[in-house]
C-alpha cells in the first residue's frame, strides 16, 4: 500500500510535538532570527553537557560562537551531513534547516545526531582491515621470499645447502633409495619431501612412517597391515599397511636407527624382492615403492655394535645425503629468522616492526644446538610475547640467555660495562656490519634482515660512521 497523507487523514493525534522531540535521539536545537535559543532537547543536554534552563532564551553565541545555524541565519542555504566535536571524546554530525514565515527566515532547526561510537567503530574497522591487508602482504611477501634461495619450505643462502638441494634434485630422477643423516632439528623430513615432489613419483603417495613413535608389537602390522582375525582387536576386514598405501609413491622411513633388528630383516626383504605378507596373510603383496630413511645416528658405529643390520645399511645408504647443522652455515640464519618472523606474523595476526639490535645479535650468535627446528620455536615465541611490535632481549628464551651469560664474548659481558646508550650503539653497529657483511653490502636486503626500513638503516648507517663499502 502506498502510504499519503490521506492514510492518516482520520487519526486524531493527540501527542504534543514538544514530548516526540523530547524522546528522540537526536539533539535538536531552534533558534529564532534573533539568535535566540528557543529550543533545545534532553539528548542535546546530554551531547553538550548544557541543560535547558541555561540556554533558553540566550543568543546561542554565548555557547557556541561558530555554531552552524548561524551561517544558516546569514545565508539562508541549508547545511547538512557536517561532523562536529561539540566536545573531547565525542563526534556529532550537524543538518541546520532554515524554517520560512513571509519570505523570511523566522527559526533554525538544527539536528544533531551523536555518531561518537560509530566513529569509534569505523575507526577500529579501519585499523583492522590496515592489519588484513599488511597480513595479506605478508603472506605475498612469505609466497615469494628469496625465490631464487627457496625450495619447498628450505629457506637458505649459504652454499652448502644450494649444492646439498642440486644433489637433492639429480637423486629424485632416479629410483634409488636414500639415507638421509644429520642432527635432530635440520630438515631432514623437509628434504625427504622435496626428493619426492621432485620425483616422477610426485603425483602418488608420500607415506611418513615414525620408527621411534610405534610400539614394537605394532610395527609390523604399521609397516605390513594384516588379515582378518590376524589377533586380538584385530579389524575384521583386514587394514593395509604403510608399504601397501604408498604403492607407485614414496615411504619415508624417519629414524631409521629406532627399528628392532627381528624388523630390520623383514624390511631388508621389502626392499630386495618389492613384496611382503600381511600379518596372518599367505599371498603376497606386490608394490613399486621408494624409500628414503632418515636418522639422527651413526649407522656406521650401530652396525659395529651389531645395533643395525649391515646389509640393511648398504642397502639404504645407496645415496647418502648429510644435512649439515645450522652452526656450520650461519649466513642462513637471519633469512630463516626473516621468514620466520613473517610466517608466525600472518599466522599470530601480529605486526612486529623491529628486533632490538642486542637481541638480533644474539639470535645471529647463538650456536642454535636444535638447529632450524629451534630457531622456528624461539621465533614464533618471540612474535607471540612480542608487544608493540618489537621484540626485545628479555623475550628470548633462558636457553639462549645463559648461553651468552657464560660466553666471554657474548654481548652481555661484552658490553656490560658500558652505558646503555653506548651498549645500544654497539650492538646497532654490529648487527648492521654483520646484514652488510652478509648481503654482500647491499643496503635493501640488509635493511630487510635487520627488519628496518631503508631510509632507517642510511640514517643509523651514517649516525654510526659504517662505510657503504667493505674496507679494502
Amino acid at each position: 500500500m502506498q502510504i499519503t497523507k490521506k492514510n492518516f487523514e482520520h487519526i486524531d493525534f493527540k501527542v504534543p510535538l514538544d514530548k516526540v522531540l523530547e524522546h528522540i535521539n537526536e539533539g535538536i536545537c531552534v533558534i529564532d532570527s534573533q539568535m535566540r535559543v528557543v529550543y533545545w532537547n534532553k539528548k542535546a543536554e546530554e551531547l553538550y553537557g548544557i541543560k535547558k534552563e541555561q540556554i533558553i532564551d540566550q543568543d546561542i553565541r554565548m555557547f557556541f560562537p561558530n555554531a552552524l545555524a548561524l551561517e544558516v541565519l546569514r545565508t539562508g542555504k541549508p547545511m547538512e551531513f557536517v561532523e562536529h566535536r561539540p566536545r573531547e571524546g565525542s563526534v556529532a554530525i550537524i543538518s541546520s534547516i532554515p524554517i520560512m514565515e513571509n519570505e523570511a527566515i523566522a527559526w533554525v532547526v538544527s539536528i544533531d545526531q551523536d555518531v561518537t561510537e560509530i566513529k569509534k567503530l569505523s575507526n577500529e574497522l579501519k585499523k583492522a582491515e590496515d592489519k588484513i591487508k599488511y597480513l595479506e602482504y605478508l603472506k605475498e611477501e612469505i609466497k615469494k621470499l628469496y625465490p631464487e634461495t627457496e625450495t619447498d619450505n628450505f629457506v637458505y643462502k649459504s652454499k652448502v645447502m644450494y649444492d646439498l638441494l642440486m644433489l637433492a634434485k639429480k637423486v629424485a630422477e632416479s629410483d634409488a633409495s636414500v639415507l638421509i643423516q644429520g642432527e635432530s632439528g635440520t630438515g631432514k623430513d623437509l628434504l625427504a619431501r622435496t626428493i619426492h615432489y621432485s620425483s616422477a613419483r610426485r603425483d602418488m603417495p608420500f607415506v611418513v612412517v615414525d620408527c621411534s613413535s610405534i610400539p614394537e608389537n605394532l610395527i609390523e602390522s604399521e609397516l605390513f597391515g594384516y588379515e582378518s582375525g590376524a589377533f586380538t582387536g584385530a579389524q575384521k576386514k583386514g587394514k593395509p599397511g604403510k608399504f601397501e598405501i604408498a604403492d607407485g609413491g614414496t615411504v619415508f622411513l624417519d629414524e631409521i636407527g629406532e627399528l628392532p633388528l627381528e624388523m630390520q630383516s623383514k624390511l631388508l626383504r621389502v626392499l630386495e624382492n618389492r613384496e611382503f605378507y600381511r600379518v596372518g596373510g599367505i599371498k603376497p603383496i606386490k608394490v613399486n615403492i621408494r624409500i628414503i630413511a632418515a636418522t639422527n645416528r651413526d649407522l656406521k658405529e650401530m652396525v659395529k655394535e651389531g645395533k643395525f643390520r649391515e646389509d640393511l645399511f648398504y642397502r639404504l645408504d645407496v645415496v647418502s645425503i648429510k644435512v649439515p647443522p645450522l652452526r656450520e652455515r650461519t649466513e642462513d640464519i637471519p633469512y630463516l629468522i626473516n621468514y620466520f618472523l613473517k610466517k608466525f606474523s600472518v599466522e599470530n595476526k601480529k605486526v612486529i616492526n623491529r628486533i632490538e639490535p642486542c637481541a638480533m645479535e644474539m639470535m645471529l650468535k647463538y650456536p642454535w644446538p636444535g638447529n632450524v627446528r629451534e630457531l622456528k620455536n624461539v621465533v614464533e615465541r618471540l612474535v607471540i610475547l612480542a608487544e608493540g611490535g618489537v621484540i626485545r632481549e628479555d623475550m628470548l628464551p633462558n636457553s639462549l640467555l645463559n648461553y651468552f651469560e657464560h660466553k666471554k664474548d657474548g654481548p652481555s659481558r661484552e658490553l656490560g660495562n658500558l652505558s646503555l646508550e653506548r651498549v645500544v650503539q654497539e650492538a646497532e653497529r654490529k648487527a648492521i656490519m654483520e646484514a652488510l657483511k652478509i648481503s654482500n653490502y647491499n643496503k635493501a636486503k640488509a635493511a630487510e634482515i635487520l627488519g628496518i626500513p631503508r631510509s632507517t638503516l642510511y640514517y643509523k648507517m651514517q649516525s654510526l660512521g659504517i662505510s657503504a663499502c667493505p674496507a679494502d
